[in-house]
């Protein structure tokens, strides 16, 4: 049984939110990499909240989900439990469906408006990295939630600080991809 008191929540989080922070600063890395290319085309650093947010959101939305699903009784601790995959479909299939929607907004924006990218670019790397992203921390939310019930910790305390800060870290390490893969 897990006890709520303040000791083992930091016991369980502190190390952990180190390490989360180091991994920050490792995404603030690789977003000065492509600075350059991201300064010279300003609507690809609109896309870098857009990315972590969304996909930290929904991540967030999943973590939160499968714990209380754990808590209750409600699944099995297992990828394999029918409603733990009901949960992973349904959040990659929103993410994909959100990337699309956005990527095919902008994209429509930047034949209006000059942003510097060709439509199909922009909307290559917004689906890209959407997707991937998306793809991504759905199985690291997962794992991660499975992890730390397995070991007797409460995954509320571990889930949403590695979602969310490996999301940030993925979705710039995706959009960097995307942009050198499509633009460079």
């Amino acid at each position: 049984m897990t006890s709520y008191h303040w000791k083992n929540i930091f016991k369980e989080s502190a190390g952990l939110l180190a390490l989360m922070g180091f991994i920050g600063v490792a995404g603030g890395f690789v977003l000065e990499s492509i600075e350059d290319t991201l300064l010279i085309f300003p609507i690809l650093l609109f896309l870098v909240p857009v990315l972590n947010d969304v996909g930290g959101n929904l991540g967030a939305v999943l973590g939160s989900r499968i714990c209380s699903a754990l808590h209750t009784g409600r699944i099995d601790p297992t990828f394999k439990d029918e409603e733990m995959q009901k949960n992973i479909w349904l959040m990659m299939g929103l993410g994909f469906l959100v990337f699309f929607l956005f990527g095919l907004a902008v994209a429509i924006a930047s034949v209006f408006f000059e942003f510097g990218v060709s439509p199909l670019h922009i909307f290559v790397i917004i689906i890209g990295a959407g997707f991937i992203t998306i793809f991504l921390i759905t199985i690291i939310t997962v794992a991660v939630s499975l992890w730390a019930y397995h070991k007797g910790l409460d995954p509320d305390n571990i889930v949403i600080p590695v979602e969310t800060t490996l999301c940030d870290f993925i979705g710039i390490v995706t959009l960097a991809m995307m942009v050198w893969l499509v633009i460079i």
